[in-house]
This record gives C-alpha cells, structure tokens and sequence, in this order.
C-alpha cells in the first residue's frame, strides 16, 4: 500500500512539475521533479515555482543545497531527457512555537500549517532533547487511558504541562522524573474509576494531585 501510494504521488507530481514548471527550462532543459515521501510541504509547492528562475545547472544545486527542508536530492541529466531531480524532504515531527517543524534529529524548517495534528512543543529549543528522552514514558501513559497528547508546554514559572486533544490540562512540574509519571498514572486511574471530568490535573503537590473542574 505504501509503495501504491509513493508510485501514485511520483505520477501526481510528475504532472505537477509539468503544470507548474511548463516543463521548466533549466540550462535550456525540461525538469522533472519527483519527490520521495509521502507527506506534502508548501516548501515543495513553492520549489516547483522557484526552479523556473534557475538558469544554471550549479545554480540547481547550490539552490537545493539552501533548502532547509530537503534531506537529500540527487540531479539526473541526461542528454536529450528532460532533467530529473529527485527530492527526499525532511518529515516532520513536532511544530515547534508554530514557526517551525523539528523532525527527528531536531532539524529546523518552516512550518505553514500543513500538519497541525502534530505535536506542538512551546519550550525553549535546549529543553526540546529533555522532552525527547520521557516522550516514550509519557505517551505510554497517556495511551493506557486513551488519551492523546496535543501539545507540550515549559514555562519557567509552570514548569511542564501538557494539554490533551479533548482539553485537559495535566501540570507536570518542572521535574520530570519517575515519581512524577507513577502519581500521572495513579492519578489517571482513579479519576477514570471514579468517572471524573477535570480540566487540570495539577501533579505539584508532594503529596498527591489536585483536580480542577473549572474552564
């Protein structure tokens, strides 16, 4: 299914870059441009447009070399074939402070909204590799209830709190250790046991949680 659809977007784009490009004329050739994954980025649309302006075989390159988006392209010329580019986008992972996509290896680039059920992170970008390492921890909590994470949060004055995609806010504190995701799971356990709606679950207190049931 997966090559079907990676197949089905090469022939897609195939006639993209021909609408978009009239065939774009780079070093008096034809381009053709495929890209390699399954996800789409406005970045890929606009490079479509952008190639039209590129006179020169090493202008292409320079210019694919300056998109912070590509992973990786390889050019194919060949004499009297159109021009084929060949694109492998960075896939992103998280939306960070809705400027930016980070994929996996934290890489920065434009984010236009074209994924927004992603995770959306709103901490300092040095405290994004601290998230990374209690992500598995804190997803498999959250899954055992059935819940989903929407976004993460880190305020100096909060600490970290995460909101879920039905709205509920759980304030973990500016420690996120093991003690802190036993009393989430604890915590989860009963107010779904005892058929609880709070807002906010507040897990500051050193003796336990507090539940809001306000807006």
């Amino acid at each position: 299914m997966k090559f079907l659809m990676l197949k089905t977007r090469f022939l897609l784009l195939f006639l993209i870059a021909n609408i978009f490009l009239g065939c774009a004329d780079i070093s008096n050739k034809k381009a053709i441009v495929f890209f390699e994954n399954p996800q789409f980025l406005e970045q890929e649309a606009k490079l479509l447009m952008a190639l039209g302006d590129i006179n020169a075989y090493k202008n292409l390159s320079e210019f694919l070399n300056n998109q912070n988006w590509i992973n990786s392209f390889l050019i194919k010329k060949n004499a009297f074939k159109p021009l084929q580019i060949f694109i492998e986008s960075k896939e992103p992972k998280y939306i960070w402070q809705e400027q930016f996509y980070l994929d996996k290896n934290l890489s920065k680039f434009l984010y236009f909204g074209e994924h927004p059920d992603l995770l959306h992170l709103y901490t300092p970008i040095e405290l994004v590799a601290e998230w990374l390492i209690v992500e598995k921890q804190i997803y498999e909590v959250a899954e055992a209830f059935n819940l989903k994470i929407s976004s993460v949060t880190y305020t100096e004055a909060e600490g970290w709190y995460f909101k879920t995609r039905d709205n509920l806010r759980i304030n973990m504190g500016s420690n996120l250790s093991y003690k802190t995701f036993e009393k989430l799971s604890l915590t989860l356990k009963y107010i779904f046991e005892k058929n609880l709606t709070p807002s906010i679950i507040d897990l500051r207190y050193r003796d336990g949680a507090a539940l809001n049931y306000g807006k």
